[in-house]
């Protein structure tokens, strides 16, 4: 049996991503797939459509920041690794936009199948670890919370969010039959989230799932299809409440519950916490054109930048600093412009935006830019809307008509 070489390309890129559950050691067995992907697709599966090269024309502006700031610092423990794999991982995300530009439904599902896959690899291992049914279950567990096999609570419980939303999409289109194998896989997904008491990610998943459920309800084709979106919605609240009000009632889990619910924490308000730092870095970083240099911000200010923009400021100079909102505001209003033409891809495409929107959001309490999903969803929202303005040009010219007047 001959396997074709588009197969084997687009199975090593589904191999990555379902195996993306698992990043307790560096290289990730999902970094040297992606390596192997990327050898695989370069100089034969790949095209680059116009769209994407503002997109890349900015990653690579970002990580030349990266570089020009490295020379502050070349000579610390860990600044060239920290920088090489920031390169990398951006290389990632240029490659998953050029990736979902071609053969966008196919892969649209490939990569929403395989995500998942590892979302709930993730949840049973932070169910497993956490309730210790397992000899390695410490292992698993970060300050009492669950996070999988990642490092951080932090990192692991975003990382569930848009296998969660593809999941509630479904359930939104499903009959009952279904609609109960679709509850499975997302009680386990939703598990971990809560169970990695991530303030953050509570906020994430409950904020991603209403915009989705908006857009989902915009582009639903008929009123009783709204309606039934709209039904399903509220009874998965009340499963949801039923399902946390009776894990909650475990008074390990209680606890934690209490104290992690709570809005302010100690090292978030008072001096020297989380906000008051980053008011200082970003009046520092106007005398730094070239920024401080990598892991120099907790030096000077005694705690880690937990913010996305000053971060960019502080390790990627100005250049960097500017980088960053410049391209997030282009991907959000170029995904806003798309994300509701009618495609084959747009169900994964309205889980993508809504999960990276939220995900920016957050970025400005936590540095999320050497996450690997962060940098996936970034080159997943750039690979929709170049496809989606493939689309729109092969269309009937009375359709691109009627568009451009609406826009």
């Amino acid at each position: 049996m001959t396997i074709q070489a588009e197969t084997l390309r687009e199975g090593v890129v589904w191999l990555a991503i379902a195996s993306s559950f698992f990043v307790m050691f560096e290289p990730a067995a999902y970094d040297l797939l992606m390596i192997g992907a990327i050898v695989l697709f370069v100089g034969t599966g790949l095209k680059l459509p116009r769209v994407l090269l503002p997109f890349l024309l900015l990653v690579i502006l970002y990580q030349l920041g990266a570089v020009l700031t490295l020379t502050l610092v070349f000579d610390r423990a860990d600044t060239q690794k920290w920088t090489t794999i920031g390169v990398f991982l951006a290389g990632t995300g240029c490659f998953y936009s050029l990736f979902l530009a071609d053969r966008t439904e196919t892969r649209a599902r490939l990569i929403a199948n395989a995500w998942v896959i590892a979302g709930v690899a993730s949840g049973l291992l932070a169910i497993v670890g956490y309730f210790h049914l397992v000899p390695f279950a410490d292992s698993l567990l970060r300050y009492n919370r669950a996070k999988g096999a990642f490092k951080d609570p932090n990192v692991f419980a975003p990382h569930l969010i848009f296998p969660a939303l593809i999941l509630i999409q479904r359930l939104y289109a499903s009959d009952l039959k279904r609609s109960l194998i679709l509850v499975v896989p997302l009680g386990i997904i939703m598990a971990g989230v809560l169970l990695s008491f991530s303030r953050g990610s509570w906020g994430h998943l409950i904020a991603s799932a209403m915009l989705m459920t908006t857009l989902t309800v915009l582009t639903a084709p008929s009123p009783s299809a709204r309606a039934r979106i709209l039904v399903t919605c509220a009874a998965a609240t009340v499963l949801a409440a039923v399902f946390l009000v009776i894990l909650i009632q475990l008074p390990s889990v209680a606890n934690l519950f209490a104290e992690r619910a709570s809005l302010e924490q100690s090292y978030d308000v008072e001096h020297g916490g989380r906000f008051s730092n980053h008011v200082m870095g970003f009046r520092l970083a106007l005398d730094k054109p070239f920024g401080i240099g990598i892991f120099q911000f907790s030096k000077r200010f005694g705690a880690d930048v937990h913010n996305t923009y000053l971060n960019a400021f502080m390790s990627y100079g100005w250049l960097g600093g500017v980088v960053v909102p410049v391209m997030t505001l282009l991907t959000l209003f170029s995904g806003a412009r798309y994300v509701l033409t009618p495609t084959p891809w747009r169900p994964v495409f309205i889980c993508t935006f809504s999960t990276w929107v939220v995900l920016m959001i957050e970025a400005a309490v936590i540095d999320i830019d050497h996450w690997r999903h962060q940098w996936a969803l970034l080159g997943m929202m750039w690979g929709f809307i170049a496809a989606t303005v493939a689309y729109e040009r092969r269309g009937p010219a009375p359709q691109r008509r009627r568009r451009a007047l609406a826009g």
